[in-house]
């Protein structure tokens, strides 16, 4: 019975563990794609008259 108590406690940590890494991953993403976007945009032939990535600071 203990062991059961034991095993059920890891799996819970260990759902819980990937879901925290899931929730950080998607939160990173999102907040990379505007500059990816940005990116990806200037290497058209043209440009936009207002570009959303002119409040966006170059990152180093």
């Amino acid at each position: 019975m203990r062991q059961h108590i034991l095993n059920s406690w890891l799996v819970a940590a260990l759902v819980a563990l990937a879901c925290l890494l899931g929730v950080t991953a998607y939160a990173e993403v999102k907040n990379d794609l505007p500059h990816t976007t940005c990116l990806q945009a200037e290497k058209g032939d043209r440009k936009p008259a207002a570009t959303p990535c002119d409040r966006l600071a170059p990152r180093s």
